[in-house]
């Protein structure tokens, strides 16, 4: 059951203020605002949102570059460095097919070298096995009593102009223990005027192309020469006789030889001397 104001009217009363008091408390009314044209609204509310997206973006970028996430260059030189770097690798390319195609260069040769280097090896094991044969056998023969002894072992004379060109090859057999010291002698069987006669042949004075060759220095054989060959002296032939020999295992003679005038030589006898004595001579025809 609901419980009823004892004083309702009373109440009422009390909640409505007197109508003179009501007048002294209204509010005073406010003036109507003023509204912008809607073209004017909405340039304003543009322009509000461009200066925000402005802001937005200054903000962000400033951001980034605290961050350290925007980039320090431009875009320009950005482009720049793409192409170098696309250059680079091009150039890397290049550069890698190049090393391949050494590589595979280098490959080969190796393979060549090892190949010349296993060659080489069979090569000296068979030259030491034949050094070995040829060393037995040497003491299987019997000593030569001519040990040492000299032989002209090839001579030829031929024209050269109005003098004779000479080239003779001396040797020594078996090992001889010291040099052989002499010199060469040359004499001729021709015609002058008709007559036979005989002459004695020497090299010019001032000698064009006299000249004695010998093999390498410590070597009596030359570049592939047998190796039981004894060891060369010094240069054959002294140095005020262009016909000296001085050798110990063999020695090649070549020079020019002057022709008295109006003698035509049909045959050269070649001598070796040792102190005035003959120990070898060839008689060589002279080409006509």
């Amino acid at each position: 059951m609901k419980r009823r104001p004892l004083l309702p009217a009373l109440g009422r009363r009390l909640r409505r203020p007197p109508a003179g008091l009501a007048r002294l408390i209204r509010r005073p009314e406010q003036p109507a605002a003023r509204r912008l044209p809607p073209p004017l609204q909405v340039l304003v509310l543009l322009s509000m949102l461009a200066l925000g997206a402005a802001l937005g973006s200054g903000l962000y970028e400033y951001a980034r570059r605290l961050a350290g996430l925007a980039p320090a260059i431009s875009h320009s030189e950005l482009a720049q460095l793409r192409g170098e770097a696309q250059r680079l690798v091009a150039d890397n390319e290049r550069l890698q097919n190049r090393l391949n195609a050494a590589d595979g260069q280098l490959a080969i040769e190796r393979a060549a070298k090892d190949q010349l280097a296993a060659e080489l090896r069979a090569a000296q094991k068979e030259m030491g096995g034949l050094r070995n044969d040829l060393a037995f056998f040497e003491q299987l023969i019997p000593a030569d009593p001519r040990q040492g002894q000299v032989s002209i072992r090839s001579a030829e004379v031929d024209r050269q102009g109005a003098s004779l060109r000479y080239r003779v090859l001396l040797m020594r057999s078996g090992r001889p223990s010291g040099e052989f010291r002499g010199q060469l002698q040359f004499t001729a069987s021709g015609t002058r005027d008709g007559a036979s006669v005989t002459v004695d042949l020497r090299p010019p004075a001032e000698p064009l192309a006299a000249a004695v060759a010998t093999g390498p220095a410590g070597s009596g054989a030359p570049a592939g020469g047998a190796a039981t060959a004894a060891a060369q002296g010094p240069a054959g032939g002294a140095a005020d006789d262009p016909l000296g020999l001085r050798f110990r295992q063999y020695q090649r003679a070549e020079g020019t030889l002057d022709v008295p005038p109006g003698f035509v030589a049909r045959t050269v006898t070649v001598r070796v001397l040792e102190g005035g004595v003959v120990r070898s001579q060839s008689v060589v025809d002279v080409p006509a």
